[in-house]
């Protein structure tokens, strides 16, 4: 859902039990749409996807949409911290901004970027992540991105750039990542990017002992998904 036409890259299909499989079906709906918010479509078919999200979000989760629409408080906020200007004669309402702080949706965001770091864990270092691993995840918005709010020191590490193509079509304006492994294999960090729509930065470790987090990020358990399904 993803992706347009759901065409995924190449070489990222995965073997995964059915609880893996299916715990995030709900999460990929909402992440689908939000992945469209930025840029606009710019075909006919990216617009019908477009709004067969946004009616499949509304219709399963109405909760999401009333989520993303900003309160004044954040409007000024936005405004303040970043140098928004509304159009010529508008007001605060009229900037294109949407809320990311809803609980619901940072828990899809959240239960997305675990399945993905597992995802690339495995495709990486070609093992599956231990039960005593753990994954620490943080996502930006692309107002923090271009606000240069990703650590600019991650560039030193993330040194990999995977190809991402289907059929000799490059996907890397849809989905891109770049990403370090360490020489043992047990540890990886990656930085994911979803469009111009938001991106989650991750580090997994096959020993959680060894893992320390810094503000802002959230740490998982690799499998256990019930315990850990209303973090965010």
């Amino acid at each position: 859902m993803l992706f347009n036409a759901r065409q995924w890259p190449d070489g990222f299909v995965f073997p995964a039990c059915v609880l893996c499989n299916r715990v995030t079906r709900d999460d990929e709906q909402i992440l689908a749409l939000l992945a469209r918010v930025y840029p606009d479509a710019a075909t006919e078919s990216e617009r019908r996807e477009m709004q067969e999200r946004m009616r499949a979000v509304a219709k399963n989760f109405p909760e999401i949409l009333h989520e993303m629409t900003p309160t004044a408080r954040q409007l000024r906020d936005a405004r303040k911290k970043y140098g928004l200007k509304p159009p010529h004669d508008g007001s605060l309402r009229d900037l294109p901004l949407l809320s990311l702080r809803g609980k619901r949706l940072n828990q899809s965001v959240l239960q997305f970027g675990r399945k993905l770091a597992l995802a690339l864990f495995y495709k990486h270092t070609k093992n599956i992540l231990p039960v005593t691993g753990s994954i620490a995840l943080r996502w930006y918005s692309n107002l923090q991105i271009d606000a240069d709010e990703i650590p600019r020191e991650l560039a030193d590490v993330l040194t990999q750039f995977p190809p991402l193509v289907r059929n000799n079509t490059n996907l890397g304006d849809q989905f891109f990542y770049r990403l370090g492994v360490a020489d043992t294999r047990e540890l990886l960090a990656f930085l994911a990017l979803f469009r111009r729509s938001f991106g989650i930065f991750g580090t997994v470790v096959a020993d959680g002992s060894k893992l320390t987090l810094p503000e802002g990020v959230e740490q998982f358990g690799p499998f256990n998904w019930a315990t850990d399904a209303s973090a965010g």
